[in-house]
């Protein structure tokens, strides 16, 4: 009898651990928290385990992600809207608010970069096609993505022949080249009032166009008011409202649209999004800095992009106006 009250015991326990493991954090997630890291090629894992996860990506000094909690000896962070796992030993990473005035000097110090970073400065694209790098070198670097015409990054510093650029949260550079790029801050003088008041008229004229279209079904591939999918009824909305034409999917009109931050999103800009991490998958309307109207499950409807399904899934913003 008491062998067996033993077994069951020793059951529950196992079974009650692993529940522990599989769904509990063991701190909440720090609003405006980060997860830094202090050495150069940091893995960041699918799971929270050295034995049973594969390494995604890798950290350099200075960079960082942000932190959604603690869960064993692993810190989980927001990896280009998916969950990952970072070591949390002291030895290789530490946490702080986003508003740290050490933030400038842990990056200015992390790298080969021999200009100091020029708040508020962009680097654009001269080009279509324009190869951005994962280091500052032709030879010892892969090339993970490209830039279009006009497309723009912020701006990190000089490293060599290459501008180091914030890609998705990530350090990676491009050319420096005058051919292919240029440098300029985010506020242009240029800028008229004439210009200001034509943009306004534009964004009220969409958000009016895209309400017509609450509740229409979704239909995949659909571009007409019998039923359309997320890129599909952006177009629509554009062409009827200002008579602008988009590419066809979501993820050209992210790969044209000038990319902006998303504390600068307006009503009018396109917000872009990921269901696996990887390749932009959907878009919606911002119709203000927290809600948008899109063509999803259940058709036209809104939804927040800062909270709920679309929130981890959200991977920037972009503008035709």
């Amino acid at each position: 009898m008491l062998k067996r009250i033993a077994s069951i015991v020793v059951a529950a326990t196992v079974a009650f651990s692993g529940l522990m493991f599989s769904t509990g954090e063991q701190a909440e997630a720090a609003t405006g928290t980060f997860a830094y890291s202090k050495v150069n090629g940091l893995n960041i894992r699918t799971a929270p385990s050295l034995t049973s996860s594969k390494v995604v990506a890798k950290m350099d000094k200075g960079q960082r992600y942000t932190y959604l909690g603690k869960f064993g000896s692993f810190y989980k962070i927001n990896y280009k809207g998916t969950h990952r796992y970072i070591s949390a030993s002291s030895t290789y990473t530490y946490l702080k608010p986003r508003t740290s005035t050490s933030t400038t000097t842990t990056v200015s110090k992390s790298s080969t970069t021999t200009s100091s970073v020029a708040t508020g400065t962009f680097a654009y694209s001269k080009v279509n096609g324009l190869n951005i790098r994962t280091a500052p070198s032709l030879t010892s670097s892969k090339v993970v993505a490209k830039m279009d015409k006009g497309q723009r990054y912020t701006y990190l510093g000089k490293s060599g022949s290459f501008y180091k650029i914030n890609y998705k949260g990530t350090h990676r550079y491009i050319s420096a080249s005058s051919t292919y790029t240029y440098l300029k801050p985010r506020t242009s003088t240029s800028t008229t009032t004439a210009v200001s008041t034509s943009s306004s008229s534009k964004r009220a004229k969409l958000v009016a166009e895209s309400k017509k279209y609450l509740g229409t079904p979704y239909r995949y591939g659909g571009t007409t008011t019998a039923g359309f999918d997320c890129s599909g009824y952006t177009g629509h909305v554009y062409k009827k409202a200002i008579g602008k034409t988009l590419p066809r999917s979501s993820r050209q009109q992210y790969s044209s649209a000038k990319k902006i931050s998303k504390s600068s999103i307006q009503a009018g800009d396109l917000v872009f999004f990921s269901h696996s991490g990887g390749t932009i998958q959907h878009v919606g309307m911002a119709l203000s800095k927290t809600q948008m109207i899109n063509s999803e499950t259940g058709g036209v409807k809104y939804a927040s992009f800062t909270s709920g399904y679309w929130a981890p899934r959200y991977v920037g913003a972009g503008s035709y106006l």
